[in-house]
């Protein structure tokens, strides 16, 4: 049985350390007194030094960071983050956002690929975070946190997670407060990144001219984007971000009275599918993804649900009786870089534990010759568990879990 890539890696990236940090005495027979050690990383020049520390795992780096003070700032550059992506060398990391009641404010978490449970990321967090309704947008390195409720009201604020530093950045506001927005990702015609905020507005706010707000990365700037829509307000309930070509993206989203339609930047409209969910109630499916060319979500009762995109005719996922039978509670459900869907669950839920399971898919063929998929535990285990004996009234509830490239 081959050796698990991410703990090869490790094992590597281990010697390397040993062979950097190692140090030495240099002694001459002139001084009487013995010098300074001389840390054999420093001894290199620069760029070679940039090059080695690239090429070690995540938890190498930050085991380095941990070790040595003089190190960490080092470990944390950006030039040593910038070549591990030329290279080839960044990994993926799942990133949970759990929101502890009655703790004031969320916390943040980072499955660890060995251990296989949540290890908490300390860090300062701003008192105002949003407790719940916003928008999470993944990115390279890091992840944008956008709108959202603030003592019950929606804010305009925007903040950005570095997942390589674990630090946090507030970031330009909204022009427009606003609470369960659509946020997607979306490349450009020049090579570069956008993010397109719907909605989240009040029925007797929202409007053409205020509906849409778009995000320029490189300039930290928002500005107002007039969508042409078929109705105002359009209430998305869900969306997904879907690649219909290798040059051209476009969002997929659903109503809240089941109308599908899709956006796309270069027409700067939605058109309306004609389409109907099979299922219309946003509260029975959520954390829509794609797969291929097939959509899926989570439901009620422990149910993986799929679809083709403009068909909208809902089905379960066949093979996963086993987990509805312990696992009752999906909280939030994502896709790996390997294609598996990866769910956090709980067996009920006010269950303090939080568990993991992924899952591959196939696809197979049903009676009257009819697409069926089926899926297939790869792994399963608990991942964070929280001590009943702090506070009998704690809960918690997953606002977020999503891989992120670093």
């Amino acid at each position: 049985m081959g050796m698990n890539p991410s703990v090869e890696q490790s094992m590597k990236g281990r010697s390397v350390m040993r062979g950097l940090t190692a140090c030495h005495n240099k002694r001459t027979k002139k001084k009487k007194k013995k010098e300074k050690e001389v840390c054999g990383l420093w001894s290199l020049p620069d760029e070679v030094v940039v090059n080695c520390l690239a090429q070690l795992s995540r938890l190498d780096l930050a085991a380095l960071a941990i070790a040595s003070k003089s190190h960490r700032s080092l470990v944390v550059s950006s030039e040593v983050t910038k070549l591990r992506w030329q290279m080839g060398c960044v990994e993926q990391y799942v990133y949970v956002c759990l929101r502890i009641f009655p703790e004031p404010s969320p916390r943040w978490f980072i499955l660890h690929p060995i251990q296989r449970w949540l290890k908490p990321i300390h860090m300062d967090f701003y008192d105002q975070a949003p407790k719940s309704g916003s928008a999470f947008v993944p990115m390279s390195y890091g992840i944008y946190i956008i709108g959202g409720l603030v003592d019950g009201k929606p804010t305009s604020e925007v903040s950005y997670f570095n997942c390589f530093k674990h630090k946090w950045y507030l970031m330009h506001p909204m022009k427009m407060a606003r609470a369960s927005p659509s946020a997607s990702l979306m490349l450009t015609d020049s090579g570069g990144c956008k993010i397109y905020v719907f909605g989240g507005l009040a029925d007797d706010v929202a409007d053409s001219s205020n509906w849409a707000e778009v995000y320029d990365i490189s300039t930290n700037t928002w500005d107002f984007l007039f969508v042409f829509t078929p109705k105002m307000p359009l209430n998305i309930q869900q969306s997904v971000l879907m690649n219909i070509s290798k040059e051209e993206e476009e969002v997929y989203a659903v109503d809240e009275d089941g109308q599908n339609f899709s956006f796309s930047p270069s027409k700067c409209m939605f058109v309306a599918r004609g389409n109907t969910d099979s299922m219309p109630g946003h509260i029975y499916r959520n954390d829509w993804c794609v797969i291929g060319k097939f959509l899926f979500c989570r439901s009620t009762r422990g149910r993986i649900l799929w679809c083709l995109p403009y068909d909208l005719h809902w089905k379960e996922v066949k093979g996963l009786e086993q987990l509805r039978q312990w696992c009752s509670y999906i909280t939030k459900l994502c896709t790996s870089p390997a294609g598996k869907i990866v769910i956090f669950s709980k067996p009920h839920p006010h269950s303090l534990e939080l568990f993991s399971t992924e899952i591959s898919i196939s696809l197979g063929k049903g009676k009257r010759n009819r697409h069926e998929i089926w899926g297939k535990i790869e792994w399963s285990g608990a991942v964070f568990k929280l001590d009943p004996l702090t506070d009998s009234s704690y809960s918690f509830n997953v606002l977020y879990a999503n891989y992120v490239h670093i």
